[in-house]
């Protein structure tokens, strides 16, 4: 009789603990799905054309001269996955056999970002091909992934200017969220075969690092773990995505980046801090890297020190 109730509550206790382990994996998937998609997702219902426009002319470029100076032409290009993506491609003469700056802008807006460094290129003589990043302006795919998926883009966007290009110089320019995009590419076997240098631009340095504040800057947060709160990203991004936060640390990444690099730090970066950019450069495993620092708010270096910035991309190229 006694060894009867034994095995029951055995059982029933079995049983409890099953529920509340479910539960548990239950909560922390669900935990973890809050977490990814408000990160992979962080442009729905956001128009990043407009937010282009609107910086662009708080910044007080002149868009209006650039496209009367310069007209692109628009085509689509197909990722490795299938991905559709938009693809603007700007020459000064119509010349395409010329060296090609691939760039890519930051996160929240769209190419037309980047009319201003677009400008620079163009004024040296350069072709340039701009495009839409995932989750951004026309791009198809709308996962914002700090550049494990887009650097794809840049793969197709590469194979494309070589084929125009022949033996041409191709440069890779990222800025912010489009500088981690850079180093995640350059960190690639296709990168090392096929680009001649990379630059980032007060690159993003870590998807983590930037997810971390924007957590601890939200109400009612405090009580939660950090770490359980990237455990449970984890889980539910490999489990839905086939990736986690480790794989999209981009200052890692580096170590495998042997392709000649420029890494431009903004000093008064209150987005990508100067010191990690520093951090980020440290790890480019290539030999022939190098270091700037512009005296500069956040990828506002093309504007506010266009001389010193357009003076620092065009040496370091020229070098090549």
């Amino acid at each position: 009789m006694k060894q009867s109730i034994k095995k029951k509550i055995i059982i029933g206790v079995s049983i409890l603990l099953g529920i509340i382990l479910i539960a548990g994996i239950g909560a922390s998937y669900y935990f973890g799905k809050m977490v990814t998609e408000g990160l992979f997702y962080q442009n729905k219902g956001n128009d990043t054309k407009k937010n282009s426009l609107v910086q662009l002319k708080e910044w007080g470029y002149d868009l209006e001269q650039f496209n009367a100076k310069y007209s692109g032409e628009t085509f689509h290009l197909e990722a490795e996955d299938g991905n559709t993506f938009p693809v603007t491609s700007f020459s000064t003469d119509g010349d395409k056999a010329k060296d090609t700056a691939i760039l890519i802008h930051g996160a929240g807006g769209d190419n037309i970002f980047l009319s201003p460094l677009a400008e620079i290129y163009l004024e040296n003589g350069w072709n340039v091909l701009t495009f839409d990043m995932r989750g951004h302006g026309d791009n198809e795919d709308p996962l914002v992934t700090f550049g494990y998926l887009e650097r794809m883009d840049v793969h197709a966007i590469v194979d494309y200017a070589e084929k125009i290009n022949l033996d041409k110089q191709i440069v890779v320019h990222g800025q912010s969220m489009g500088g981690a995009t850079a180093g995640m590419y350059a960190a690639t076997e296709h990168a090392a075969k096929h680009v001649d240098a990379v630059i980032m631009d007060s690159p993003v340095y870590s998807m983590e690092e930037m997810f971390a504040g924007v957590w601890q800057g939200m109400e009612d947060t405090e009580d939660i773990p950090f770490p359980y709160v990237v455990a449970c990203g984890n889980f539910y991004m490999k489990l839905n995505y086939g990736f986690t936060f480790k794989d999209v640390e981009i200052t890692e990444q580096q170590k495998y980046n042997e392709i000649k690099t420029l890494v431009i730090k903004s000093e008064q970066d209150d987005v990508c801090l100067p010191e990690k950019v520093t951090s980020l450069y440290e790890n480019v495993a290539a030999e022939d890297k190098e270091l700037v620092s512009i005296n500069a708010e956040h990828i506002k270096g093309m504007l506010d020190q266009k001389e010193e910035y357009t003076a620092a991309v065009m040496q370091f190229l020229q070098n090549n």
